[in-house]
């Protein structure tokens, strides 16, 4: 991998900004919110919070627009609208991050009977509304992860090798939320949580190379977080918090090396 490093000027372009104005922004707000300034739900730390989060779809364009040479924006916005694919595919997206949350649950369950009196799913019915939510909430980041780095750097090292490299540097782009009272990654476990990022790195990697579409990696994305956000995941805490990332990791690696690489529409369609 060393030897045939992706050095895509697209992809350092995205990175620098992506980082720069996401670390900037959650940067100055862990600060704000340290010192008791700004608090969850407040607007200074909501505006903030929301602009950190949409560093990598502001920097994908920022990026995309600095290499309009290599490829113009129309193209980008083509995948990112790219919706002509096969049903199975956004039953995949949809579906897919559920069912391994219930596997997941199921092994450990077997393995610690204990831990399920420590689960608890919210209503079914909430599922769209949440999904909405978390399209902005973590979905968009796509346009820059898959849309950029997974495009760019998978032409240099294959698509599951992008994928395996996307993930710690994903993992640390969240980095300052760790440090930021008020989210669900504060005081939490990195390791853990940068664990769980290769497993969903593969999977959205994996889907993107199929149907070069950034519509579904949003989707999946998305669907990835509202599925938690229902409840569906090992609790953490009782010894089993690896079970979910371990599975992730396993499915992404099969698939990549079940499937192949040939995607199911090279160029999405003009819209």
């Amino acid at each position: 991998m060393t030897e045939h490093f992706p050095a895509s000027r697209r992809a350092l372009v995205y990175l620098a900004s992506a980082f720069g104005i996401t670390w900037l922004a959650w940067g100055i707000l862990v600060v704000l919110a340290q010192q008791q300034v700004a608090r969850y739900g407040t607007w200074p730390y909501m505006s903030l919070y929301v602009l950190g989060g949409l560093g990598p779809t502001i920097a994908a364009y920022i990026a995309v627009w600095r290499t309009r040479s290599q490829a113009p924006v129309s193209e980008f916005n083509r995948r990112v609208l790219h919706w002509r694919v096969r049903p199975v595919w956004y039953l995949l997206a949809l579906g897919l991050p559920a069912m391994l949350g219930f596997v997941a649950i199921g092994i450990a369950v077997a393995l610690k009977p204990a831990l399920g009196a420590a689960v608890s799913f919210k209503a079914w019915y909430l599922f769209p509304l949440y999904l909405l939510m978390t399209i902005v909430g973590g979905g968009l980041e796509e346009f820059g992860w898959r849309g950029i780095t997974q495009d760019e750097w998978a032409r240099s090292i294959g698509p599951l090798r992008a994928a395996l490299l996307i993930a710690p540097v994903w993992a640390l782009w969240h980095l300052p939320l760790f440090f930021l009272p008020g989210v669900a990654q504060y005081h939490a476990n990195f390791a853990l949580f940068l664990a769980g990022e290769f497993g969903m790195a593969l999977l959205l990697g994996w889907l993107y190379t199929h149907t070069r579409s950034i519509l579904l990696c949003v989707l999946m994305h998305a669907a990835s977080n509202a599925v938690v956000v229902m409840g569906v995941f090992v609790p953490t805490g009782m010894g089993m918090g690896l079970v979910g990332p371990c599975l992730g990791l396993a499915v992404g690696v099969l698939l990549f090396l079940s499937t192949g690489r040939r995607p199911e529409n090279h160029e999405p369609p003009l819209h």
